[in-house]
């Protein structure tokens, strides 16, 4: 039996521990193809049940569904190879079965166990961190970190990468001045690393620093940019900033360039960050043209897979504004079916709150505006459930203002800008604040 980078016991060859450390190394920097290189050791090493265990995550985590016939193979192989299995290599196929079986919660539970005994097991670490950021338990993301961190001290293998993660929880659990030296300390060890400058971006943007925002991301662009799975994501980060200046010729010809010709290669970040970002641009009082097209036609391979419900919301986005009216009532009918039907966590989250956001969005898409603020604001406290961060969920927010202001209810409007003004005294804020008060005095 061979030892990973880190120490642990891998039942496998020691090619095929290697081939585990290049996959995981990959997957920490947003690169390469982890999933390539751990299928092609498998195939070389029948015995290597890690890699199929770990490919199935892998899986998960990207949006394929349980019932996927690639996620059911690699579970189907993991379990055939199980037999000589460590007890942790054991557990992490539990957790992959637990994903796919709908209990994600579960999924963590088991990841941190692993992590009690070992600390250092750098799937399970990076596992949970994304299953943490899916639920939005802001907490778990920090703490899950802090949990290990004392065995990770700065020269082991990935030490940066786990840095960079600890920065982002920290920005999420409200801890910025640490999270934005966390993040920077991490970028000092690798420029390339893109989590950790997610992590810094988060916490600029959090801080009304658009300025600033906008000439980090710009000046490190060509670093960032090479953590290809998230690059996409940043440049949102960077139109964030700009859209708040006003600068959306900007941010459309960014997303021309850098979002547009990625649709069509499927991935599920890539797809969010699109339609998040016409939203965003439109509720700024930007026109994106015939841009809602492409991006309705992507999601709506997905419309029935119901994996996360912050991803239906994404879809409800896109289609609502596509001008396609039979594909927000197949939308509508694939959620009945799923919430009445269906099984698992994320189905009690949709039913809790996230088929009312739908509702919301749709019913704001549709000029409704009365009916979406009637929808949203009830459970705006409750919008943490659907996961994401809090720059992607205060698309929520945000939406809830602008539906206010439409409906004429201007008594809501100033009071939710009042809110905003006192954590993101922006000068946009500002001015729409000044307009909510004048028009809520007139009245």
């Amino acid at each position: 039996m061979v030892k990973d980078q880190q120490g642990l016991l891998v039942t496998g060859t020691a090619e095929s521990a290697a081939a585990l450390d290049r996959a995981v190394a990959d997957y920490y920097a947003w690169k390469g193809d982890p999933v390539g290189i751990l299928q092609a050791a498998a195939e070389a090493d029948p015995g290597f049940m890690l890699a199929h265990a770990a490919t199935a995550s892998l899986f998960l985590l990207s949006g394929f569904k349980g019932d996927n016939p690639m996620v059911v193979s690699a579970l189907s192989a993991a379990e055939a190879a199980s037999q000589g299995a460590t007890p942790r290599e054991k557990r992490h196929l539990e957790a992959a079965r637990a994903w796919a079986d709908g209990a994600i919660i579960r999924a963590t539970d088991v990841w941190e166990e692993i992590l009690r005994d070992d600390p250092t097991d750098a799937l399970a670490l990076r596992f949970a961190h994304d299953t943490y950021f899916y639920l939005g338990h802001s907490v778990s993301i920090r703490d899950s970190i802090a949990r290990v961190m004392p065995a990770w001290e700065p020269g082991r293998p990935l030490y940066g990468y786990v840095l960079g993660q600890y920065a982002f929880g920290l920005e999420e659990s409200g801890e910025l001045r640490r999270a934005e030296e966390a993040g920077r300390r991490a970028i000092e060890i690798d420029p390339e690393d893109g989590w950790a400058v997610h992590a810094v971006a988060h916490v600029l943007e959090t801080e009304s620093r658009q300025k600033e925002g906008i000439e980090f991301l710009k000046r490190s662009q060509p670093k960032w940019s090479k953590a290809q799975f998230l690059s996409v994501h940043n440049g949102w980060h960077l139109a964030l900033y700009l859209i708040e200046e006003g600068n959306f010729a900007e941010v459309l010809a960014d997303y021309d360039k850098h979002v547009a010709p990625k649709l069509k290669l499927d991935g599920l970040l890539d797809l969010v960050d699109a339609a998040a970002l016409l939203w965003r641009l439109e509720l700024a009082g930007a026109d994106v043209g015939d841009r809602w097209k492409p991006v309705a036609e992507q999601w709506l391979t997905h419309v029935d897979e119901h994996v996360l419900v912050f991803n239906d919301l994404h879809i409800a986005l896109a289609v609502s504004r596509s001008g396609d009216h039979a594909a927000v009532e197949r939308l509508r009918a694939s959620m009945d079916k799923y919430v009445a039907s269906g099984s698992g966590d994320n189905r009690e989250i949709t039913r809790d709150v996230g088929r009312t956001l739908i509702d919301g969005v749709l019913a704001f898409a549709a000029g409704d505006y009365r009916r979406a603020t009637n929808l949203i604001l009830p459970v705006r406290y409750k919008i943490v459930r659907i996961g994401g961060s809090h720059a992607q969920r205060d698309l929520l927010t945000q939406t809830l203002i602008v539906a206010a202001e439409r409906a004429g209810d201007w008594n809501l409007a100033r009071a939710l800008l009042a809110e905003r003004l006192a954590v993101r005294p922006t000068e946009r804020t500002r001015l729409a604040y000044t307009r909510a008060h004048d028009r809520a005095a007139a009245h």
